[in-house]
């Protein structure tokens, strides 16, 4: 995971806000989707605010094992009182410096659990990393799927005027019906209507993928995305990948780090049985003749004998403890199902795509190209030519959805394992 400066990650906001009312000026991006993830990072608001989480935690700690702030006390001694039994004058004046020493381990107790809260920050960011950047790679795999989607209608929509054009010579020489040409119209009709669909769909898909980079939601994207390769088998597999998820999974970090916190607060529960100590040193000014100034010291030590509320703080610690330990359990289960299924999707839409290409794409392509040459000798129907085509339609459909589907799933892998494959 990539950090920047607090500054940097500001000043990159600030940039992006003022170029937000400029976006007919900016130059296209998204050629990669490496590109977008850059500009994520570095422009994304929920990742500079993770940022600065992490950065408080981290000044938690600095301060977490300090010594408390010593204390001056003055005292005001052998005050005597005049005729009228007000305070008059006071004889003796004491100042002392009076400092706090917890019990032993209490102060090394409290630094462990602030440097678990900001482990747990770390892992909140980088969570929330893995999160903003799954986001982007399946938003530009969804953007590209939608514009090979509108290619191929296009063609398609080219397809059927012909067959529109063609069902009207037949039937103004007689050899075929009306319905046949109205039946092509309407199917040409259907696939403009569904290529306007899809435009909107690329603009709603085009403002999501500028709000995670921070950009104005008309600001211009590459039109032709290309999509990052999927990796082979040999890196996808299962035992490996486990293995890597347990060390850099941001959420399993963080649950990792809650135990730890709680680990802490129960030690620092348990050292309440240790007295603190309080370590006094002070100058005696005296105001009678004949009385000399002096020094004194002073140890206070409070006794921990009040037993109830430090035994239920010790059950309560115990029990956090416990449920953070059940958690860490949980979210380890919850990485290994999730990385097992994603893994199971992936190889499912990449045997769609294979059978697509191989068997179902090349059947329907020849089957359209035979029912065109029949209809154009009169042997076959329109409707044989439209069923043809909607075939192929379909195989493409489903190539596309398989294709999309394999992005995402690799994307979701790559939040799992916390980093790219």
């Amino acid at each position: 995971m990539k950090r920047f400066p607090i500054t940097w990650c500001a000043l990159s906001l600030l940039i992006g806000s003022m170029g937000s009312g400029w976006a007919g000026e900016m130059a296209p991006v998204g050629a990669s989707v490496g590109e977008l993830l850059e500009l994520a990072r570095r422009m994304n608001p929920e990742l500079a605010a993770a940022a600065l989480d992490r950065d408080a935690a981290k000044a938690r700690v600095e301060g977490s094992d300090g010594w408390p702030d010593p204390k001056l006390q003055i005292t005001f001694d052998e005050i005597s009182k005049n005729d009228a039994g007000w305070p008059s004058r006071t004889a003796t004046y004491k100042y002392t410096l009076i400092q706090e020493i917890p019990g032993w381990g209490k102060r090394q107790a409290k630094r462990e659990i602030a440097e678990a809260g900001q482990r747990e920050a770390e892992g909140q960011l980088q969570e929330r990393v893995a999160e903003v950047v799954m986001r982007v790679k399946s938003a530009y795999a969804d953007y590209h799927r939608v514009h090979l989607s509108m290619d191929a209608t296009s063609e398609w929509i080219q397809v059927m005027r012909a067959l529109v054009e063609l069902a009207r010579v037949r039937y103004a020489q007689g050899m075929g019906g009306q319905s046949e040409a109205t039946s092509a119209e309407a199917e040409r009709g259907g696939m403009s209507a569904e290529l306007l669909r899809m435009e909107k769909e690329r603009h709603r898909i085009r403002a999501r993928l500028n709000a995670l980079v921070n950009r104005s939601p008309d600001a211009p994207l590459v039109e032709h995305p290309q999509l990052r390769p999927i990796p082979s088998d040999e890196a996808l597999r299962f035992a490996p990948l486990l293995e890597r998820a347990m060390g850099s999974n941001p959420g399993l970090m963080m649950s990792q780090a809650r135990l730890e916190g709680a680990e802490g607060e129960e030690r620092l529960t348990g050292k309440s049985w240790i007295p603190d100590l309080e370590l006094g040193f002070g100058l005696v000014d005296r105001k009678d003749e004949g009385m000399k100034d002096g020094f004194e010291a002073m140890v206070n030590l409070n006794l921990p004998v009040v037993t109830g509320w430090r035994r239920a703080g010790e059950r309560e610690a115990e029990a956090k403890r416990g449920a953070a330990r059940a958690r860490w359990n949980a979210a380890r289960l919850q990485l290994e199902s999730a990385l097992r299924e994603a893994l199971l999707s992936l190889e499912e839409a990449r045997l769609v795509e294979k059978s697509a290409d191989e068997v179902l794409l090349p059947q329907a392509r020849v089957a359209v190209r035979s029912s065109l040459k029949g209809y154009e000798t009169g042997i076959n129907e329109a409707s044989m030519v439209l069923d043809a085509v909607q075939r192929l339609k379909k195989f493409q459909i489903e190539r596309l959805k398989a294709q999309f589907d394999q992005q995402v799933r690799l994307a979701e892998i790559e939040r799992l394992v916390g980093g790219e494959l």
